[in-house]
């Protein structure tokens, strides 16, 4: 055999498993690459599950519902990196509002712009308004409302609150859609979730077939797919 034809086995081979690897390392689920952060956020549900359970019946949801969620949110939270941004960034939010800074705040990952729409939405229906009406600012725009908003992001109480108005909200303007599974319907509620409710069901559907999740990770996953995955392990009570 020639040093060429070695030459060009090597690479061959070199190449073959370099494929292998990376197919081996794309395979692998999102819970087999975070496995501390999946643990986290179930312990966290164990840790909160009560006040779950009472902001579900809000929204007429079950408790396990409600946290799958926002699941996939609870495991690239950093509470260290959540305080410098929360920190650095208010300021600019408070003085000159969403378009100097939209920024996610807390557990759940919501943005100032997100409160914003769902205010806007409460205060367009009579109905809504006069249940959530302490959701709602006399003066939305206001410096007071803003500095207001960032209090309660920080906080799980409010968190848990603004995410049930949230399922409130999507069961309000998707009433006329059907799901064929209590799973189909988790799909579609964390798919508005991470695109935002204010989407067309077409739009949230076809983002929600996309693998977009973590944001800033080389490998990403479908958004929908690790919501449904955490509402299965809860519900079978799989705390490792």
């Amino acid at each position: 055999m020639s040093i060429n034809w070695i030459k060009w086995l090597k690479l061959a081979v070199c190449v073959l498993l370099t494929f292998a690897v990376t197919n081996y390392c794309f395979a692998r689920s999102y819970s087999e690459i975070y496995p501390k952060e999946c643990k986290i956020a179930k312990q966290f549900f164990a840790d909160y599950k009560n006040r779950f359970e009472v902001a579900g019946k809000i929204a007429g949801i079950s408790a396990e519902f409600l946290f799958a969620i926002v699941a996939p949110e609870l495991t690239q939270y950093s509470y260290l990196s959540n305080k410098l941004e929360t920190y650095s960034l208010k300021v600019m939010y408070v003085q000159g509002g969403k378009g100097y800074a939209n920024f996610s705040i807390g557990y759940f990952q919501m943005k100032p712009s997100f409160i914003e729409q769902m205010e806007s939405s409460i205060a367009a229906d009579i109905d809504l308004k006069s249940i959530f009406f302490d959701y709602l600012f006399s003066e939305g725009n206001s410096r007071e409302a803003r500095v207001a908003r960032i209090d309660r992001l920080n906080t799980v109480e409010w968190q848990l609150k603004y995410l049930s108005l949230f399922c409130v909200l999507v069961n309000k303007h998707f009433a006329t859609v059907s799901f064929e599974s209590e799973e189909d319907k988790l799909r579609f509620y964390a798919s508005a979730y991470n695109a935002g409710f204010h989407r067309t069901e077409s739009d949230i559907k076809k983002i929600g077939k996309k693998s977009l999740f973590p944001h800033f990770s080389q490998q990403k996953f479908k958004y929908s797919d690790i919501a449904v995955w955490f509402y299965n392990e809860i519900l079978n009570q799989v705390f490792k």
